[in-house]
């Protein structure tokens, strides 16, 4: 097989599993415009994506991911009712606020196109950027140094007083924010660079 045909093939069943995903009402509506741009793309396709996210996660022991349980997942600003409501869901374990900015992998046709991409999101605010992998299956990762990971409470317990708590909500819907603010500029960025018209529809 080669290396065209490798990629055309990869990214058909990458495209599947994004309809899927839509069909299914798994996908980060905002993020929709930025997967459209980049597929449509004759030298990228998307594998993952998060628009970025809140997370209210809890860990029965610390490491074990396989055993945790999510107890709230936002993917936009919030408030703190909502957050001690999910609280309430915890039982047993450590109890963590998440503030995660967006993640984007893509893979690329050439190692080329991935360098292009990269100095794209890196100029968008994703500073963290980079080449995940090169050579025959070039990818490409685009993300932020934004993040917020806080422990808050244990066996369905909250430990941190009222101000402390605003301040980490406060925190975290920033992070929501500027992560807004950086897709947006992606986006527009992509449509410069890649040439797609602006008036290109969502995926449907």
């Amino acid at each position: 097989m080669t290396q065209k045909k490798g990629f055309l093939e990869n990214k058909e069943n990458a495209l599947q599993s994004l309809k899927k995903a839509l069909d299914e009402n798994k996908a980060d509506e905002k993020i929709l415009p930025i997967l459209k741009i980049i597929n449509d793309s004759k030298e990228y396709f998307t594998s993952s994506s998060c628009a970025g996210r809140i997370v209210l996660l809890e860990i029965p022991v610390i490491g074990d991911k396989r055993q945790a349980n999510f107890l709230g997942i936002w993917h936009r600003t919030i408030k703190q009712p909502e957050l001690l409501l999910a609280a309430k869901e915890s039982s047993k374990g450590m109890i963590w606020l998440l503030a995660q900015s967006p993640i984007i992998h893509i893979a690329a046709k050439t190692n080329a196109a991935a360098d292009r991409l990269v100095k794209i999101a890196n100029a968008s605010g994703f500073k963290n950027s980079n080449l995940k992998s090169v050579g025959k299956k070039p990818v490409v990762e685009v993300c932020s140094t934004e993040r917020l990971d806080a422990p808050i409470g244990r066996n369905s317990i909250l430990f941190c007083n009222d101000e402390h708590l605003k301040l980490l909500i406060k925190i975290s819907n920033e992070i929501m924010e500027k992560s807004t603010i950086k897709l947006n500029r992606f986006e527009q960025n992509l449509k410069k660079s890649l040439s797609i018209d602006k008036t290109t529809k969502h995926i449907r």
